[in-house]
């Protein structure tokens, strides 16, 4: 086997609180995070050096995916030439770049094996806060920096994603945040998620730093009524935005107010993956 493909999964917050500033200068949180199926496809092949190689948006040159591949590579000597289509939009709050460096270094568990699980773990949350996330996938509990994870029993979600022009630079919207912030209530959503109780779990859908990005951006305000007016039971921003997703109680529903939606630079239905 020379060659790997894998699926870059972007994710979705339920929830999001903020409970403090740590002394590290990080933010410690608190978040409801699911994979859905929208994603990048990722394909890593054997090699002696790094290289990577992007359609459908450029990056810099210094990307996620070559930082995974530079660390695995520092561990092991394997290198790896990685190709990327990218289908997730740059700062959404969808977790892209991380979801990318996941892809990566699962591929390079698969090509090589040379890493044990708690080293590929430490690489991941190198690169940052939410690859360890993206390299589990599925529906867990973040806490800590993202990286404290418990896996969540869930139920089959459907969304529609819409994203303005304009983005959110999570660095910048970090710095302005002014603490404290009301936090979600996640064990409420959790119950409600291992429930299957949809309208339980709309009610505590919530992202503290929604109220913070929509004074950078004044879109995304507008979009969240557009998704509701749409048929959504409820919409909200995801991570430090400027995307929000609206959650449909079916698929047919999710595609139908998707397709109403076309003008918004960026559109797509996806469910929980």
């Amino acid at each position: 086997m020379k060659e790997i493909q894998e699926k870059a999964y972007a994710k979705i917050n339920l929830t999001l609180g903020v409970r403090c500033k740590r002394t590290d200068g990080y933010h410690e949180l608190d978040m409801l995070m699911q994979t859905v199926s929208l994603h990048d496809s990722v394909t890593v092949a054997k090699a002696s050096d790094i290289t990577v190689t992007a359609t459908g948006m450029l990056l810099p040159y210094n990307n996620t995916m070559r930082k995974a591949a530079e660390y695995y590579s520092a561990l092991t000597g394997h290198g790896a030439h990685i190709r990327v289509m990218k289908r997730i939009p740059a700062q959404a709050g969808l977790g892209g770049g991380s979801a990318d460096a996941a892809a990566v270094l699962r591929a390079l568990d698969r090509l090589y094996g040379d890493v044990d699980p708690g080293t590929l773990k430490e690489i991941a949350l190198k690169v940052g806060a939410d690859v360890p996330f993206c390299f589990r996938g599925g529906l867990c509990r973040a806490e800590g920096i993202g990286e404290v994870l418990t896996p969540i029993r869930g139920m089959q979600l459907h969304f529609v994603i819409v994203k303005p022009a304009e983005g959110v630079s999570t660095k910048a919207l970090f710095a302005a945040l002014t603490l404290p912030r009301k936090m979600p209530d996640t064990l409420s959503a959790v119950r409600a998620l291992s429930q299957g109780d949809l309208d339980g779990l709309s009610s505590c859908i919530y992202n503290a730093l929604e109220e913070p990005a929509i004074r950078l951006v004044p879109e995304i305000a507008a979009l969240k009524e557009r998704l509701e007016e749409n048929g959504a039971v409820k919409a909200c921003m995801t991570g430090s935005g400027s995307a929000v997703f609206g959650l449909f109680r079916t698929a047919a529903e999710a595609e139908a107010a998707a397709g109403r939606m076309q003008d918004v630079p960026f559109c797509a239905a996806a469910e929980s993956v």
